[in-house]
């Protein structure tokens, strides 16, 4: 995968019917622009989605480490790839993995053929997740989380410099404060392969 790419993560703010609408809007315009789209929704709403075949790309919003047996409650990495997911999100500020857990999902995400973002918010962290080898790395300030407006980004190509000392191949997506388009698009300039809204 190369950028740019765009991630929208409604979290569960959508129900089914309003997913599938943005869903398809969403890949109208990513073939309008050239422009890949993510949209990381609820599990239960991952097959609709990929059924939608709108030209987004599902992911998961999370996913247990475990292996198939018999657990039970837990979504599996070969669960979310046969509803139709193409990633998943892992560590995100509202759903965190302890480092050795994160390692292993990671890993076994990569096993199934899973595409992974995996949530930072630190420059340190980030070079630290890097080493794991993820996809993408979404690196968004505590700080700046459920906030609107504008912001002075600095952070982005000094952090995007130090992951790809560590690992070049890394997508970097950059987010936090972003509530408008002008936020977005002044992230992409900023160097972010990955935008996150």
């Amino acid at each position: 995968m190369s950028g740019p790419f765009f991630e929208i993560g409604p979290k569960n703010l959508l129900r089914r019917t309003e997913l599938e609408s943005l869903a398809r809007a969403a890949g109208a315009a990513s073939a309008d622009y050239g422009v890949r789209v993510i949209l990381t929704v609820p599990t239960a709403l991952i097959a609709p989605i990929y059924d939608l075949r709108s030209g987004v790309l599902p992911f998961a919003q999370t996913m247990a480490p475990d292996r198939p047996g018999n657990s039970v409650g837990r979504v599996i990495a070969e669960t979310l790839v046969d509803a139709g997911a193409a990633g998943v999100m892992l560590n995100h500020a509202s759903n965190p993995l302890d480092p050795p857990t994160l390692a292993v999902a990671v890993e076994r995400a990569r096993s199934a053929g899973l595409q992974t973002i995996v949530c930072t918010d630190t420059d340190a962290e980030a070079v630290h997740v890097a080493q794991l080898g993820p996809t993408a790395i979404l690196l968004e300030p505590g700080a700046l989380i459920g906030t609107a407006g504008r912001s002075s980004r600095d952070w982005i190509a000094p952090a995007n410099e130090a992951v790809r000392r560590v690992a070049p191949a890394v997508l970097m997506m950059h987010a936090g404060g972003v509530s408008s388009p002008s936020i977005a698009a002044a992230i992409m300039a900023a160097g972010a392969d990955v935008k996150a809204f």
